[in-house]
């Protein structure tokens, strides 16, 4: 990944070359976004120009014989602002291979690495890089699916964090930087977390961590205070208008319409644009839900509680975060907001057709109802408990 590549963000870009430039990197970086908003391109593109042989060599001033290799005696137009890509650091990074460069994240067990036992992290390492390749915009839950960790939940454990230092305890193999790429931390149980503490806190040096949140506040305190926060808002809506409009060969304002609907997350623009399956069922089952709470129809209820508690907790919790953002919607509809709303132009007239249906005064109680349901599922409450009131409370308040 290289800057150039990047979908918006010019001043956080900007912000991370002159850190490598000036020799200011932080050794800890924690990037907070919301999913998909473009945290691990910054990361990957800010490695793999730390790496890049071209731009150090170009920083030392020197008559560096490895630039005349690659660009010749007069070349025209050096890397100057971004990785030269041809270099051999830059294509192992690109390529997620260099052995200085380690990538941790959640794991569980799984029947496709080592059949069904939790291996060493790096077990996991070419099913990362695949879906890094195919969309380096993914989710934790696309993270999980790859993986097929089923109904599982991934975890960052103490002895993931024992394998990493273990890992950085070697001295570098090709005599630079080494660094560690942490996805989804607040995945991280307090043992490992107190266990890579003194890691992040006193590295050795040339030793970078750059940590990946979508939860912030979830991350032990005492390794929140030992990086730099790097807030990465969501991508603007032409930047990412421009991105969709190239990578699906798609007319300006349709893209620009998505753009809009995917509130700034390229992840989940590619995610409305694909239409997956698990997406329209989470949508539709939705729809049926409101539907039954307001026809009071508690049968139903009871059996559609029994179907949602089946499914996977990741699942579960996207169900309930595709609720709230359709709740959204309806909201601003009932509100006359409609330019805010920013639905999917394929789900639009039900989501019309559902507000037109529900007291908007109602709205607040629906909100709570499903953030508490998140809330209980992260907690590991039984589901059929969970989605017993869930259902129950809306027979209540519809």
């Amino acid at each position: 990944m290289i800057f150039s590549e990047i979908a918006g963000h010019e001043n956080l870009v900007e912000n991370l070359r002159n850190m490598v430039q000036g020799g200011r990197m932080p050794h800890a970086v924690l990037f907070s976004e919301q999913s998909g908003c473009g945290a691990l391109p910054l990361a990957l593109a800010t490695i793999q120009f730390m790496f890049c042989r071209t731009r150090k060599a170009l920083a030392s001033g020197e008559d560096n014989p490895l630039v005349k290799g690659l660009f010749g005696d007069q070349p025209d137009n050096l890397p100057t602002q971004d990785s030269c890509q041809v270099c051999s650091s830059c294509i192992k990074v690109r390529n997620l291979t260099h052995p200085d460069f380690h990538f941790v994240f959640p794991i569980n067990t799984t029947q496709i690495v080592e059949k069904g036992k939790k291996a060493p992290m790096d077990s996991y390492y070419d099913i990362f890089r695949t879906l890094v390749k195919e969309n380096p915009y993914f989710s934790e839950e696309d993270l999980y699916r790859a993986m097929e960790l089923d109904n599982k939940m991934g975890l960052i454990g103490v002895n993931e964090a024992a394998w990493l230092i273990n890992r950085l305890s070697f001295t570098s193999y090709e005599g630079g930087e080494k660094v560690v790429l942490i996805l989804f931390p607040e995945r991280m149980n307090l043992e490992a977390a107190n266990k890579l503490l003194k890691s992040i806190e006193e590295p050795t040096e040339d030793t970078y961590f750059f940590l990946i949140t979508n939860a912030p506040g979830k991350i032990i305190q005492t390794i929140r205070s030992r990086c730099r926060l790097i807030e990465v808002p969501p991508i603007d809506k032409e930047s990412l208008a421009k991105a969709i409009a190239e990578k699906y060969r798609m007319d300006d304002k349709k893209a620009l319409l998505w753009a809009e609907c995917s509130q700034g997350s390229f992840g989940r623009a590619m995610q409305l644009i694909e239409s997956s399956e698990e997406e329209t069922e989470d949508f539709e089952d939705f729809i049926s839900l409101m539907k039954l709470a307001m026809d009071k129809d508690l049968p139903s209820l009871v059996s559609f509680a029994g179907d949602l508690a089946k499914r996977g907790k990741e699942a579960q919790k996207n169900f309930c975060r595709s609720a709230l953002k359709n709740l959204r919607q309806m909201y601003l509809l009932n509100l006359g907001e409609e330019n805010l709303a920013y639905m999917n132009p394929n789900q639009a007239e039900q989501i019309k057709d559902l507000a037109g249906r529900l007291d908007k005064k109602n709205f607040e109680k629906y909100y709570d109802i499903f953030n508490d349901t998140i809330e209980c599922i992260e907690r590991n409450v039984n589901a059929k408990f969970i989605f017993g009131d869930l259902c129950n409370t809306l027979y209540l308040n519809t």
